[in-house]
């Protein structure tokens, strides 16, 4: 997906590179506050699995979107992104023992640090 964005491979290897890591040390960041370090492979597996299944969704939305601008397909992506963001906030929640408020609010924080991260890092890298 992140291959269609860019004309680079390169820049978008690179991109993908630096959203992973971004996304370990988040997460390990989190967990070793909460002192929880312990989960780190089983969170870190789950984010990283189910954020992948989502993205599988969001690939047939995106071709739809690219080739007619329908506003259904602007609808579904809206309900794939708030699927993506309450799936990792119940990770966190049920992980760091949070309410549902303060999950939600540290998945929005997750995302934009590693997916927005990774853009900006990616463009000053290259």
């Amino acid at each position: 997906m992140q291959t269609n964005m860019t004309d680079d491979p390169f820049e978008s290897f690179t991109e993908v590179t630096i959203q992973t890591l971004l996304t370990l040390v988040f997460i390990a960041f989190i967990l070793r506050l909460n002192k929880s370090l312990y989960a780190y492979i089983q969170v870190t597996t789950a984010i990283l699995v189910c954020a992948n299944i989502i993205s599988l969704f969001v690939v047939p939305v995106l071709i739809w979107l690219t080739v007619n601008e329908d506003i259904l397909s602007y609808y579904c992506l809206t309900l794939l992104f708030v699927w993506e963001f309450t799936v990792i906030s119940y990770i966190f929640r049920k992980t760091l023992a949070i309410n549902s408020a303060a999950s939600l609010a540290l998945s929005v924080f997750y995302f934009t640090a590693t997916y927005l991260g990774a853009f900006a890092l990616g463009q000053l890298l290259i």
